[in-house]
């Protein structure tokens, strides 16, 4: 589909193409369709006169109403305009007397050059239409014709929602993934200057290390993580110069261990395991006397990625009821931008326990 979807784009943009190549390319449409008309609709018995006016009345009503719908009708949908309603019933009705003109001009054409071979139903048409314009508007005719318009046109206009659906759903997909990823940057920062801020009220010789390790993170979080997927390589450095400052700050009362296993290769979202690693140094820290830890094991098995966080709940979380519920708004974030960009393709496992919490998430990498 999206092999497909980029053919279409590439024939027809949907922004950035010139006029001239737009007429073109919708000149092009309707000739093919007229074409299709000629082949599938003209009868042996009929005469080529009569077989052009009638395939160019189709060919005419079909484009009408395909410009109605989607230059006119679709636009005041899509934007909710306040005379949506009222516009649609107008321009429907200028669609079925635009049928009424053109239809009884193609008799009158029909009848005046005599192009109905004996046999035909010359008397139905006679009766019927021959110096009558509102017999076109009986019901079932207006039905027949509507319906009949809409299936042949169905390609044109089928072709040009599909790609303003397509634009919307990646501008609402894109729109989600900035959103949340503007919630986890900054409320990723102001944890890391946390942590240095303590460190320098301390006087600690590491500082320096850690205002290195600040900027390489900064760097990250700034430039790289705006990209839609970055190397997995530059994401697991990422995790490394995290926990590396966050162990700065917590070494007396924190034991963490950080595993790799498997060739580190690929690409993957940014900042999509950061959330996990936060939670877990959040949550694990209780006072200078409580065992905290945590393991953190990532592993690679040919494209498939597990990814495993386990930590200790401290004291603090046990006895604070407010705290009891791990996570909040970045692990609901992170949840959210697996959902939008592994759709029914990633698997996430909690598993929050008396003394631990236990994540497992397992995707496959880009």
């Amino acid at each position: 589909m999206e092999k497909v979807t980029e053919l279409f784009l590439k024939i027809y943009p949907i922004e950035g193409i010139s006029a001239k190549r737009r007429i073109l390319l919708h000149c092009i449409f309707w000739l093919i369709m007229f074409i299709g008309f000629w082949q599938t609709m003209t009868l042996p018995v009929t005469t080529t006169k009569y077989n052009f006016i009638v395939i160019s009345y189709y060919t005419l009503t079909d484009a009408i109403f395909f410009y109605i719908f989607v230059y006119l009708i679709s636009p005041l949908w899509d934007n909710n305009h306040k005379n949506r309603y009222l516009a649609t019933i107008l321009y429907g009705a200028i669609f079925v007397i635009s049928l009424a003109i053109f239809f009884n001009i193609r008799i009158q054409l029909i009848f005046h050059y005599d192009l109905l071979l004996k046999g035909s139903e010359y008397p139905y048409y006679s009766s019927k239409f021959y110096n009558s314009f509102w017999g076109v508007f009986e019901f079932n005719v207006i039905i027949s014709l509507v319906l009949k318009t809409f299936l042949t046109t169905l390609p044109a206009f089928h072709t040009k929602l599909t790609l303003s659906l397509i634009k919307n759903i990646s501008e609402k997909k894109q729109v989600e993934i900035d959103y949340l990823r503007s919630q986890i940057n900054p409320h990723f920062l102001t944890n890391t200057l946390n942590n240095i801020y303590s460190l320098s009220v301390t006087d600690d010789k590491r500082n320096s290390d850690a205002i290195l390790s600040l900027s390489s993170l900064l760097d990250y979080v700034l430039y790289e993580s705006n990209q839609p997927t970055i190397s997995f390589e530059r994401e697991v450095c990422f995790l490394s110069n995290f926990i590396e400052l966050e162990k700065m700050r917590n070494t007396k009362r924190l034991q963490v261990n950080f595993e790799i296993e498997g060739d580190i290769h690929g690409n993957i979202p940014p900042m999509i395991l950061i959330t996990f690693v936060e939670n877990a140094f959040k949550h694990s820290i209780g006072d200078l006397y409580s065992n905290s830890f945590i393991k953190i094991l990532l592993k690679v098995d040919d494209d498939k990625l597990y990814f495993e966080v386990e930590n200790s709940k401290s004291n603090l979380t046990t006895n604070n009821n407010q705290r009891k519920t791990f996570g909040g708004i970045g692990l609901a974030n992170v949840k959210k931008r697996l959902a939008t960009l592994y759709p029914n393709n990633y698997s996430l496992e909690i598993h929050d326990k008396k003394d631990t919490y236990v994540i497992i998430l397992r995707l496959g990498l880009m």
